[in-house]
């Protein structure tokens, strides 16, 4: 099969290669749609602590069961999944056996294996993944829109574990994908005032264009304009995408009294510095969010449903561009550089 395998930090070479084999309680799943994601720049450039080389990466994608091994074709472990059947895939693999797994929070696993990451992945023309993995897709929801299923889901997360309740004021900062997912699901479920930071200019066009406001976090006026939008008091969520330090201070400021700040956005140094004196005045609450649970997964799958068949979401202007594994390698540079508004998706199968 064709592969992308990103030999070394940074070396990335499309080739041809053996076809994996699915061992016992495992899919062979033919790839359709695989979307390039932010992290997958800091896997090409070795900034994922637990990423490995050689490795296929790709961790966003769909496609068809083509082979079930074993007890995965007996049913419980794939879940009734057939041969032949399309489906998304929940990308994390956990150990079953360490505290959080314990305490029913296996997408945090201490042990945690991505696909994609630490395991190969979905740009290549098949993928080899543990049965349990697959989830279902209904015909209603068309391929293109079910590559989505990953990046949305971390936006849906970032809400959840925001406790968003509806008629609540919401701060996105940062205007890339993740961004704007994570806004147009905080206005699916019913948030009043949403409001994203972005300091490009043609991200806050593609933003608004989305029917959401955006601000240039560079502005002198941007706490002003901020304050504006939120009625001039603050906002009940803020979801922080950007992992900058600025992005940290914005959302600290703009926060209302008893606010609850989303950070998902890691800080190049791991670190970041905010006013804390701030955060003790108003009481904020500072939550973490990484990935998601299956069953959020799953529930990301039927909200998009339900968005195509109402029609809520431009999902037609989200995908910037369908391209093939060869044009891998300057689509991820691409978008390490914010050049791509929408998101990109290949289709390893050409």
């Amino acid at each position: 099969m064709k592969a992308a395998i990103l030999e070394d930090w940074r070396q990335l070479s499309v080739r041809e290669v053996s076809d994996p084999r699915p061992r016992d309680g495992e899919a062979l799943v033919q790839v359709g749609y695989t979307g390039v994601c932010g992290s997958d720049a800091h896997i090409f450039n070795g900034d994922i602590p637990i990423a490995r080389t050689p490795v296929i990466p790709g961790h966003e994608f769909i496609g068809r069961v083509a082979e079930l091994a074993g007890a995965a074709a007996e049913g419980p472990v794939g879940g009734g999944v057939a041969v032949g059947q399309r489906v998304a895939v929940h990308p994390l693999v956990s150990c079953g056996s360490c505290v959080a797994c314990r305490r029913g929070t296996p997408h945090v696993c201490c042990n945690l294996v991505v696909i994609g990451v630490n395991r190969d992945g979905a740009f290549a023309e098949y993928v080899s993944v543990p049965a349990e993995r697959l989830i279902a897709l209904p015909d209603e929801l068309p391929d293109e829109v079910a590559a989505l299923t990953e990046p949305f889901a971390v936006g849906y997360h970032a809400c959840r574990r925001a406790g968003l309740q509806p008629g609540e004021r919401v701060l996105v900062i940062g205007g890339g994908p993740i961004g704007l997912f994570a806004a147009l699901v905080a206005r699916d479920l019913g948030a009043s005032d949403i409001a994203v930071t972005e300091p490009m200019e043609a991200r806050r066009a593609f933003v608004e264009s989305h029917g959401i406001g955006a601000v240039d976090p560079l502005r002198e006026s941007c706490l002003d304009d901020l304050a504006a939008r939120a009625g001039g008091e603050g906002f009940d969520v803020v979801i922080e995408t950007s992992g900058v330090d600025a992005g940290i201070r914005v959302a600290v400021e703009a926060a209302a009294p008893r606010g609850r700040i989303v950070a998902l956005g890691f800080p190049a140094e791991r670190f970041a510095q905010y006013n804390v004196t701030f955060a003790i005045m108003k009481e904020l609450s500072f939550i973490g969010s990484r990935v998601y649970p299956r069953e959020e997964f799953c529930e990301t799958v039927a909200l998009l449903t339900k968005a195509v068949e109402d029609g809520r979401i431009a999902f037609d202007r989200l995908i910037a561009d369908v391209r093939g594994l060869d044009d891998l390698e300057r689509s991820i540079l691409g978008v390490a550089k914010g050049e791509e508004r929408g998101k990109i998706l290949i289709r390893p199968g050409g």
